[in-house]
């Protein structure tokens, strides 16, 4: 027995240090244990099948040299295993004061079990299941959460500014800078930074950041479950609203496509009678401006509509395009690139013409629009890079490409692939590879998407004979980063999206 409490304690002064991996790949997911735990199924690792295996051989043989073989082996494969969940450091783990409680809190637990005889392979499982168990009992940043955002209600209650809320797929941010830009011409407006889009960073921002001056507050509503968008509503409100893109996003979490419209939809619902911007070129957002009774207004790229773009061209690296507001045709160049952009501006641009923004000062502020970083960004060096490592769906991805195809000289594109697509994955991602068939280069980041982007491209250039891209691989972007010297002067590099830490 002695030995028995002696291989615990080894194991559980151990985990004291390795347990901090378990509790990065927690911040990762956003302490959302439907996500964590979905972490490891997803690594299709054997080794919590293995110490189920070897607790059913302590069962079986109850003979001490078998349990000292058994457990040293696991300990060891345990410690590979730990070492080897998140191989690189793009983002640390961070200890917030509400992570330092949970590793506290884990900690008491873990030196806990040296008291009790547990197995070695139940003291491994359950150790995976701290971070989430600490978060259950962690009634202290549930109750400071709770105060934290009545602080911020009390404080909007307090304020003249009128609330923009800006939810959909993809766009957000984009859409809130560009309408930022446009609406301070003439008022005092202020917005979440980065992709502050939950109630916590939404109530951290107004509590810390919110002005008595301010005139309009821009939010992001974002949402990985079907009634985020509805509680968002209800914490802070919204005076007007945009829906931008609706697409195949977050469903590891949504499930459905239908689910993401559920969701999305409870901002026009919220606003009852108070004006909403609809992407009429998206179908999900069609269908929502279709059924919001009054007080709506379309957004189009390709069609006529309420307000509208139209001859979309790119010229001398910026893209160009014909503006219809008000009836009036506006001819615009501006530093954003891709047509999802122009989208973007006439989102922004429908907004600012419904507040009352004198057109004169739309148009200029668009001229003027600088590009957001990671997101379609261009940077010149001897080479052309474009920049849109940020994020990744299925539409931005194909309208990447097709900024990538104006663009002269030879093409190279690096990506790992579109991640959070659920039981869609292999599907988008093959058809990503026959999109990005018409590049010289393609450069392949990674194992998680690995084979079908591969099959993709290989059935488009089987079709097309014309395509003879070269196909690289790389482990991780600084792999992929030496394969960048096959590009000469006026070359494109397109960067399309990074994955992060807990993917492959």
């Amino acid at each position: 027995m002695k030995i028995h409490y002696f291989f615990n304690l080894i194991l559980c002064l151990t985990n004291i240090f390795t347990l901090k991996k378990f509790l990065h790949i927690y911040q990762l997911k956003n302490y959302n244990n439907m996500r964590y735990f979905r972490f490891f199924k997803n690594k299709k690792s054997l080794f919590f099948l293995l110490c189920l295996t070897m607790f059913a051989f302590e069962i079986i043989f109850e003979n001490i040299y078998i349990y000292v073989v058994v457990n040293t082996i696991l300990f060891v494969i345990y410690l590979f295993f730990v070492k080897n969940l998140i191989k690189s450091s793009k983002t640390p783990l961070i200890f917030t004061r509400k992570m330092s409680r949970l590793y506290i809190i884990s900690i008491f637990m873990l030196l806990s079990l040296c008291f009790y005889k547990f197995s070695f392979a139940e003291i491994l499982t359950l150790t995976l299941l701290f971070p989430s168990i600490s978060e259950t009992i962690n009634i202290y940043d549930k109750i400071k959460n709770q105060h934290f955002i009545k602080q911020a209600q009390m404080k909007l209650k307090n304020s003249f500014a009128q609330i923009i809320a800006i939810t959909g797929s993809n766009g957000k941010t984009s859409v809130k800078n560009i309408l930022h830009h446009i609406l301070e011409t003439e008022h005092k407006v202020q917005s979440t930074p980065a992709s502050y889009n939950t109630p916590i960073g939404v109530a951290k921002f107004i509590n810390n950041e919110l002005k008595k001056d301010t005139e309009f507050l821009i939010l992001e509503y974002g949402a990985r479950h079907k009634n985020d968008i509805k509680k968002l509503c209800k914490l802070f409100g919204a005076d007007y609203g945009i829906l931008t893109t609706i697409s195949a996003q977050h469903l590891e979490t949504f499930k459905s496509i239908k689910n993401v419209c559920y969701a999305k939809n409870q901002l026009p619902i919220f606003l009852e009678n108070k004006p909403c911007i609809f992407n009429f070129d998206n179908i999900y957002s069609r269908q929502m401006y279709n059924s919001k009774p009054n007080n709506k207004i379309s957004v189009s790229i390709f069609e006529q509509a309420d307000i509208y773009a139209k001859n979309i061209t790119m010229k001398e690296n910026r893209t160009q395009f014909d503006l219809i507001l008000n009836n009036n045709i506006y001819t615009i160049k501006t530093n954003l690139l891709g047509r999802h952009n122009v989208l973007n501006i006439c989102l922004a641009a429908a907004l600012a013409h419904t507040i009352g923004i004198q057109e004169k000062n739309i148009i200029s502020a668009i001229q003027n629009l600088q590009p957001i970083e990671h997101r379609l960004q261009l940077i010149q060096t001897h080479i052309n890079i474009i920049d849109d490592s940020y994020n990744c769906s299925p539409a931005s991805a194909k309208e990447a490409l097709w900024v990538l195809k104006n663009f002269a000289g030879k093409k190279m594109i690096t990506t790992p692939g579109i991640i959070e697509c659920g039981k869609d994955k292999t599907k988008i991602n093959f058809k990503l590879g026959q999109q990005m068939s018409f590049c010289d280069f393609c450069v392949i980041i990674g194992e998680e998407n690995k084979k079908p982007i591969l099959d993709g491209i290989k059935n488009e250039t089987a079709n097309n004979l014309s395509l003879h891209p070269e196909i690289l691989f790389a482990k991780t972007l600084e792999e992929a980063k030496t394969y960048f010297s096959k590009l000469n002067n006026g070359n494109t590099l397109l960067l399309l999206n990074d994955l992060p830490d807990d993917y492959k």
